[in-house]
């Protein structure tokens, strides 16, 4: 059995270089200020920047604070399955606290770093070139490899899960959304991914 979970994990990891490979490309330049706002769900949203951002449909989210140190604790257990921590880093352009504009909304600078730190007050925006492309999608597309990837070493599931049965329940979920007209927070999108299981399956002797 350990052996099996060996070759397991050595293949996702190889599975997941190539999303390493994908993502070394410089990072655009950020505006030099963005105003966020507090919505009624609690998560920040982008309300207004210097300069032209892709916005698409809806509303653009970003990380707060407290989603970035929660996500830099979560996302360290999962290099154990291949997830490269430098996925992450590039996905995402980190914005500091600058002034505060009124009781729901900030200003926000780029930061001088340019890494997730979870000891920081760091604010992260998704790094997205439309609704299909850019690195933040590769960074969820790796993080899904990832997640099964430790669902199939550490469970004794009937059969291994596959990143397509996630892909289809996660998109039904998006499209229910969609239809009721509700945006995804970048938060929601990754944590979905990060407690996904497939929960109607046994477990033998289960």
């Amino acid at each position: 059995m350990t052996r099996i979970l060996a070759m397991l994990v050595a293949k996702c990891k190889a599975d997941l270089a190539r999303f390493d490979r994908c993502m070394t490309n410089g990072k655009p330049t950020p505006p030099k200020w963005i105003v966020v706002r507090l919505g009624g769900d609690m998560n920040w949203w982008l309300d207004e920047a210097s300069t032209d951002v892709y916005w698409g449909e809806g509303a653009r989210g970003l990380l707060d604070p407290r989603q970035v140190e929660y996500l830099v604790e979560m996302l360290e257990e999962y290099q154990s399955y291949g997830f490269q921590r430098q996925l992450i880093d590039d996905a995402f352009q980190l914005f500091q606290l600058e002034s505060e504009l009124d009781d729901d909304r900030l200003r926000l600078a780029p930061a001088e770093q340019d890494e997730f730190d979870g000891g920081g007050q760091l604010f992260a925006l998704p790094l997205i070139n439309d609704e299909e492309t850019g690195v933040y999608y590769d960074f969820l597309d790796a993080l899904s490899a990832a997640r099964i990837c430790k669902l199939n070493a550490t469970h004794n599931y009937v059969r291994d899960c596959t990143e397509l049965e996630m892909q289809e329940e996660l998109a039904a979920l998006y499209r229910d959304r969609y239809v009721s007209s509700e945006n995804i927070h970048c938060f929601d999108a990754i944590n979905e991914i990060l407690q996904w299981s497939p929960a109607e399956w046994d477990e033998p002797g289960s």
